[in-house]
């Protein structure tokens, strides 16, 4: 098999399980589109996330954005697609490119991933087959979401909160890997900024990086407060006080009110 000569592009349609509450994509199911979309970009090569595992191996996100200037609505045909903008011993950074059926950008996202030696829990050495196949394009929208780092920074002084949310992490929580998955990361992110927020907005940029990680049964707290232009995050481990994730996020009103 040879090299990609294109980014890899997957088709979806949106269905009710991805909405809920309106006809917008929910965030955290955009998430889980661009996730699908990468794994099976791992399975286009014969390197899917479950025989990997078996070789004690995988991929973990480190850090990454995502900007939409408009979520896909129910019924709603849209693809995307995804490559690799850079290598590194350890890790890569994907992009991909949220497109509607009629070709006009719905948004962009990116993240830095580290390979991973599961049984030491730490990063490894990328097998040559991921660089020898996969497509490489320079240019990066997760560049323009973060311009200044390969890692989104955010202030090192949180200051001042809301209350803070506590969730215990579930059995339906963790991933393969065996922590809280980046997708419930957000879910619950979501859970704790102002209910007047989330029952009239959406939020239209985010970024994560991620300094630990949660598992089964570990009590987390995620902290909120606002930001310079938008509202900044970060989600703590209650039994030692560890940083797991910062983040931030920037919202607008909701299309269905923006049409009411």
């Amino acid at each position: 098999m040879s090299m990609e000569s294109a980014p890899f592009t997957k088709e979806f349609t949106v269905g009710y399980s991805d909405t809920f509450c309106g006809r917008e994509v929910r965030p955290t199911a955009m998430m889980s589109f661009l996730e699908e979309t990468a794994a099976e970009h791992c399975g286009s090569i014969g390197r899917d996330i479950f025989s990997l595992l078996e070789e004690g191996g995988g991929w973990v996100l480190t850090g990454g954005g995502m900007r939409m200037k408009r979520y896909p609505r129910y019924g709603e045909e849209f693809r995307i697609e995804t490559w690799l903008s850079s290598w590194q011993n350890f890790s890569g950074i994907r992009e991909y490119r949220v497109i509607s059926s009629t070709g006009s950008l719905l948004g962009e996202a990116g993240g830095r991933w580290v390979f991973w030696d599961m049984g030491v829990r730490r990063p490894t050495v990328i097998p040559k087959v991921f660089k020898e196949k996969w497509h490489r394009r320079p240019d990066s929208p997760y560049r323009r979401i973060f311009p200044d780092s390969t890692t989104p920074s955010f202030p090192g002084t949180f200051g001042d909160s809301l209350d803070p949310v506590r969730l215990e992490v579930r059995r339906g929580d963790v991933d393969l890997y065996g922590h809280l998955h980046n997708t419930t990361y957000m879910d619950w992110l979501l859970e704790a900024v102002p209910a007047d927020l989330w029952s009239g907005s959406m939020p239209m940029e985010m970024g994560l990086r991620f300094f630990g990680e949660a598992r089964l049964g570990d009590s987390v707290a995620f902290h909120t407060r606002p930001g310079r232009d938008g509202w900044l995050h970060e989600v703590y481990r209650e039994s030692d006080r560890k940083l797991l994730v910062r983040g931030s996020s920037r919202w607008s009103v909701r299309a269905e009110a923006r049409s009411a």
